[in-house]
């Protein structure tokens, strides 16, 4: 069992302050959905001790931009083992002002195609496939919201069918009260979709 300390969109003052180390004891990971100060990331990183993963939300910088965490690993579009459980990941949010990680429906599209080829890959080489996938923005429909900026993602959906990981963590829909956050998980099939936001632990 691998323990995983999710963040998203919001800095917690138990994780950027001395008492990270005894509250978070134990994680074997950390996972971070995006549009967090790349400063906490690598506090995190640096006083935690274990590798911390990472997508980018639509209030980072671009990763073309030179800006990115130190000591900390990107998803985007990539694979990764993190110490047994392996994570898929995709940056960004929905296209809606032209500023950093946002991304058209026919965009994203191409990104999860991309990323699907390296999965398979993966498969036709006998490696485990990602039971974690890692986003910004939601599949659409679980988890988003109504208005524009906040809408998921369609081809999360195909994505989420075609190969069914246990878990897809996102953040972008930030949750108030406590009504709000009954409804932090959805379930997509035999998928569990978590909104992130804020922090929490996962064991996979």
């Amino acid at each position: 069992m691998t323990k995983l300390l999710c963040i998203s969109d919001r800095v917690e003052s138990m994780l950027h302050g001395p008492t990270l180390n005894a509250y978070a004891d134990g994680v074997d990971a950390v996972v971070s959905c995006g549009d967090l100060p790349f400063d906490y990331l690598e506090y995190i990183v640096t006083f935690l001790g274990v590798p911390v993963y990472y997508v980018l939300g639509n209030h980072d910088p671009a990763h073309d931009g030179g800006k990115y965490p130190g000591g900390c690993i990107t998803l985007d579009g990539r694979i990764e083992d993190a110490g047994g459980v392996v994570l898929a990941g995709l940056s960004g949010s929905r296209f809606y002002s032209g500023g950093p990680n946002q991304y058209t429906d026919r965009q994203m599209k191409w990104k999860v195609l991309g990323l699907s080829a390296r999965i398979r890959w993966r498969r036709l080489l006998g490696k485990p496939e990602p039971t974690v996938f890692v986003t910004h923005a939601s599949p659409k429909g679980y988890g988003d919201a109504k208005d524009h900026a906040h809408v998921g993602f369609e081809s999360f959906l195909g994505m989420a069918d075609k190969f069914r990981p246990s878990f897809w963590l996102h953040g972008h829909v930030h949750l108030y009260g406590h009504e709000q956050k009954k409804h932090r998980v959805k379930e997509l099939g035999g998928t569990k979709v978590v909104n992130v936001y804020g922090h929490l632990f996962l064991e996979v």
